[in-house]
Order: structure tokens, then sequence, then C-alpha cells
């Protein structure tokens, strides 16, 4: 059995955005950064999920399969991933240079990315302005990229086929083997 797309997909995806830059808006304010983190709608709230940190790329695909399990475990509805990142993004009408990594590149800009996922996926950058010291000041705006499609370890996070009573139990046996647990659903954009 496969996953139907939902005629409210696009006002589940667009309150899932709100609240996931509201969260990047806030970490921003309040610490200069954001970690990445996984945030689930679920039918109990919000889920939120973060790393102690990202050192090496194992991490980051390790990272990548807890988001999967908490979508999963906690049957979600749709997920974000939020991230800090350095991007380069291609001139309108301009090539991309794909033989220079963002962070190596002098073009390069720092942004939070948005992805979204349920049964399509859809990305917001938010770039980041900081004031001659440093300090975050505001996002400003960024056009939105045309995707025909998208790939990479934080892609493609919900599973394409409702999960079995099994795999949600075994799921949860995963994340709790691993130590997580739900200390708190949701977050309050209002704090801002």
């Amino acid at each position: 059995m496969t996953i139907t797309p939902d005629p409210h997909d696009a006002d589940l995806l667009d309150a899932l955005g709100k609240q996931a830059a509201g969260y990047a808006l806030h970490m921003m304010r309040t610490t200069g950064s954001v970690p990445a983190t996984v945030i689930a709608d679920t039918n109990e709230g919000f889920v939120f999920c973060m790393p102690a940190g990202l050192p090496d790329e194992a991490a980051k695909d390790q990272f990548a399969d807890v988001a999967r399990l908490v979508a999963v475990a906690h049957g979600a509805r749709a997920i974000a991933m939020v991230v800090e990142a350095w991007v380069r993004l291609a001139r309108p009408g301009g090539h991309l240079d794909l033989d220079t990594p963002p962070p190596q590149a002098a073009d390069r800009q720092e942004m939070v990315v948005l992805m979204l996922d349920r049964t399509r996926c859809a990305n917001t950058f938010l770039p980041i302005t900081r004031d001659v010291f440093g300090k975050f000041l505001e996002f400003g705006e960024c056009p939105t990229p045309e995707f025909t499609s998208t790939s990479g370890r934080f892609s493609g996070l919900m599973p394409k086929r409702p999960q079995s009573a099994r795999e949600v139990t075994m799921a949860k046996a995963a994340l709790q083997a691993m130590g997580m647990r739900v200390v708190n659903r949701g977050f309050d954009p209002s704090m801002n």
C-alpha cells in the first residue's frame, strides 16, 4: 500500500514550515546559530530532535537515520529538517560550479535551510544577515529555487508507505536503545 497525496499537503507543509522558521528565528536570536534539528508534526504535537553535534559524515548519516526513526516511531504526518549551512545558488540563467564545495567557495552564503517532507518535498532558504561583529540581525530574502528533484542524506526522510505496528514498535525500541526520549513537545514561536 502506498501513501497517496493528500489535498491538504500544502497546508500541512506550510504550517510545519512556519513552525520551523519560527524555531530557527528563535534560535538565531537567542544563541546566534541553529543546531541541526528535526521537527516531526505528529497527532500529539511537534516533536523536536537534535544531536549533540555532527562532527563528521558518519554522524550526519546517523542523524538522517534517527530522523527516519522519529518519523516512524511518532507517526509523523510531515517532517522538517532544519540546518544552518553554507549554500551556493546559481544566479538566474547562470550555471552553478559543482566542482567547488560551498564551504570553500568565495560566493557562498550563510543560510538556514528548511527541508520539509511529506508525500512531496519543499525547501526554504533563509539567508542569515549579521552585523560587523557577527551578531545575528535578521533573515534576508531569497528567491525560491526551482527544484525538479532533491537528493542527499536529508531528503526523503518520511516513509513512503504506512508503517505496521511492528515497524513502529521497532522504531521506538531503536530510539530508546539510543537513549532518546520525548521530553517536551512543541515550540511556541510567539517567544520570538
